[in-house]
């Protein structure tokens, strides 16, 4: 295992003991038996280890035809698997980076679901990446009150209206 996975691993773990706010450096090098110049020599500060965690996570997308649902799935997947980590994220002072991991993901993977068809569309991928990354902070927010299967269906739902309701918005690619 690299040495910033080390880190990445071990912040994680430590969340689940104490929230991020009250973990320090020291802190996390001594849980991994690491020294601070290593640390340093890999990050800024425990705020870097949670942008290169977000950074570094791969998550899968959909390959059918403006087909919404498995990208949706595949971030509510990574969620539920690590579930601890970003509600801890989502409660710290660092919760902007977990906005912007999910705005990013749906960015790119909207953005290149209308690519790999012949599409584009701007205006509705950042619409929707938008409006996807608020739904699942919310979502997290409320210690997931809302059934996955529910929540898909909704966004999936929203996701429908806006492909039919903005056609003039997707262009045709040529």
């Amino acid at each position: 295992m690299k040495t910033e996975q080390i880190f990445q691993e071990g912040l994680k773990t430590l969340l689940k003991q104490k929230p991020l706010d009250e973990i320090n450096v020291i802190m996390l090098c001594d849980f991994v038996k690491s020294n601070r110049q290593t640390f340093y020599y890999h990050f800024r500060d425990i705020s870097d280890v949670v942008d290169s965690t977000f950074l570094k996570t791969k998550v899968g997308y959909g390959k059918k035809f403006l087909d919404y649902e498995p990208v949706l799935k595949e971030m509510i997947s990574y969620i539920s698997e690590n579930y601890q980590y970003v509600s801890a994220i989502n409660k710290s002072y660092a919760s902007d980076k977990l906005y912007s991991f999910f705005f990013s993901y749906f960015y790119l993977k909207v953005g290149n679901l209308l690519k790999n068809h012949g599409y584009s569309g701007q205006e509705i991928v950042r619409y929707i990446s938008v409006l996807s990354a608020q739904e699942l902070i919310f979502w997290i927010s409320n210690k997931r009150s809302e059934k996955n299967a529910s929540l898909i269906k909704r966004l999936n739902t929203i996701w429908r209206y806006l492909v039919t309701q903005y056609q003039s918005d997707i262009k045709r690619v040529y």
